[in-house]
């Protein structure tokens, strides 16, 4: 089949039937549920002549065209709430809400996919059928919608990291960075002392590196907050909190009480990750294809560089 059919004039009129009975019905009831879950007015819009050539002889989509639309449809419903909500929770609904701001949900015919998949584009959120494929494997269309998010286009002004990087560094590392800093502090018995992952150059450098894990915007938090725990695991195996002179000589070569991360393109030592001093502060550094290799060991040298 084509991937590109031009939609039909009319419709059969068994074929009207069924759009009006299994899908314009129960439409409005659809939508008031994603609204309500948004809490925006949110809208459908599928054109039921431009789907209907899509449909292979006595198929689903040709005996129950309105069913088989509605099944999409309900499809984003179920993977909404059941998936992407009871996870993602109110910040996936603002990221939605923002990424998609025509509030539209439609249905299309594209080979993106295998059988069917989402995507963002021009601020609406598809639903994407292989050409070849009408009616397969529905329940899949929307399982990925937070994926669907990251690939997207960002609004004007909004971060450069994708939904995925920051919903990993809200759960991953915000809420977890806390009492990983206060060890430290009280390690180092410096109240001051800073973390700074620097998130949004790790995030350029990512995405531009090359041999870069597959699944860097997913582990950005989790990987970030290991790096830190991994320093205060040093710190409190050569016992910081009991050695004056430990202390003192971290003051000394790190006076302004800063702790980075930073991606760079070679290791000076050729290993997987390296600490070092620089411009007051202490940075664990690595290179792109070695993000979240080896992160226990990136500060094993620290008292030799004091």
């Amino acid at each position: 089949m084509s991937a590109d059919k031009s939609p039909v004039e009319k419709l059969p009129l068994a074929a009207r039937k069924s759009i009006r009975d299994g899908w314009e019905a129960k439409k409005g009831a659809l939508e008031e549920q994603v609204s309500a879950l948004l809490g925006v007015p949110w809208k459908f819009e599928v054109n039921p002549n431009a789907i209907f050539p899509y449909a292979e002889a006595d198929s689903y989509g040709q005996n129950s065209p309105g069913d088989c639309i509605f099944a999409y449809f309900d499809a984003f419903l179920y993977s909404l709430k059941n998936s992407f909500i009871e996870y993602h929770g109110d910040s996936g609904k603002e990221e939605l809400n923002n990424v998609c701001p025509s509030h539209t949900v439609t249905l299309l015919a594209s080979p993106k996919f295998s059988y069917c998949g989402s995507d963002v584009q021009d601020g609406q959120f598809r639903l994407l059928f292989h050409p070849d494929k009408l009616g397969t494997n529905i329940n899949d269309v929307a399982q990925k919608i937070a994926e669907a998010l990251s690939a997207a286009p960002q609004p004007e002004g909004a971060s450069t990291l994708s939904y995925a990087a920051r919903h990993s560094i809200k759960t991953e590392y915000t809420t977890k960075i806390v009492p990983v800093l206060e060890k430290a502090q009280k390690l180092l018995q410096n109240p001051k002392l800073e973390f700074q992952p620097g998130f949004e150059a790790l995030g350029a450098k990512l995405k531009s590196g090359k041999d870069v894990r597959d699944d860097w915007e997913t582990n950005l938090g989790n990987f970030a907050t290991k790096y830190f725990e991994g320093f205060v695991d040093v710190l409190e195996r050569e016992k910081f909190g009991e050695d004056d002179l430990l202390r003192e000589g971290f003051e000394e070569g790190v006076p302004k009480g800063i702790v980075q991360l930073k991606l760079v393109d070679a290791l000076k030592n050729g290993g997987y990750n390296e600490t070092l001093l620089e411009d007051g502060a202490l940075t664990i550094q690595t290179t792109p294809d070695r993000w979240g290799t080896n992160i226990h060991y990136s500060c094993e040298k620290l008292v030799e560089i004091l």
